[in-house]
């Protein structure tokens, strides 16, 4: 499956077949998502890296990063808030309410979060049912964690809102 995103909590673009020869344009900074295209193509998705055959080196290439379609129809989530419990933070925001056809059957909610684990600051991105996730953030990092929420709808993506960090 091809995502807007790096990471199984983004919408789904489109289906691959296999075969096909694809052109790798850029990757996460892991390697474990890359971003490909048809050769030649102009409608780039991400595609996580396990499930191709890869011919090359992913770690040449630069990390990457696509802007997320836009929600032409909702406006960013509301209520962001946080609350640390050791190790633990919980993050939570108020629902968005869809109108009838526009739910995308898939997670209605995103947060990206750059978290403090094993000293260092790494992307996670999580797709929610619930407007509540709880993410482990440690202490020790150089650079501050911190972390934003965006409603999901089948048109895109609503605004993100940042989340006020413990």
């Amino acid at each position: 499956k091809c995502r807007y995103g790096s990471g199984a909590a983004y919408l789904y673009k489109y289906g691959l077949y296999a075969g096909y020869n694809l052109e790798i344009i850029g990757r996460n900074e892991t390697g474990s998502w890359i971003v490909i295209r048809a050769i030649g193509g102009t409608n780039p998705c991400w595609v996580k890296a396990s499930l191709l055959d890869i011919h090359g080196d992913v770690m040449s290439l630069a990390p990457t990063w696509l802007p997320l379609p836009q929600s032409p129809y909702y406006g960013p989530v509301t209520g962001a808030w946080t609350v640390r419990e050791g190790n633990k933070v919980i993050i939570s925001w108020n629902p968005i309410n869809l109108r009838a056809g526009d739910d995308s059957l898939q997670y209605p909610y995103l947060v990206e979060a750059w978290l403090c684990q094993q000293g260092q600051v790494k992307f996670v991105p999580i797709g929610s049912w619930e407007t509540i996730v709880t993410v482990e953030d440690e202490p020790g990092c150089p650079e501050a964690s911190h972390a934003r929420v965006y409603g999901v709808e089948k048109h895109g993506y609503t605004a993100w809102v940042t989340v006020p960090w413990p």
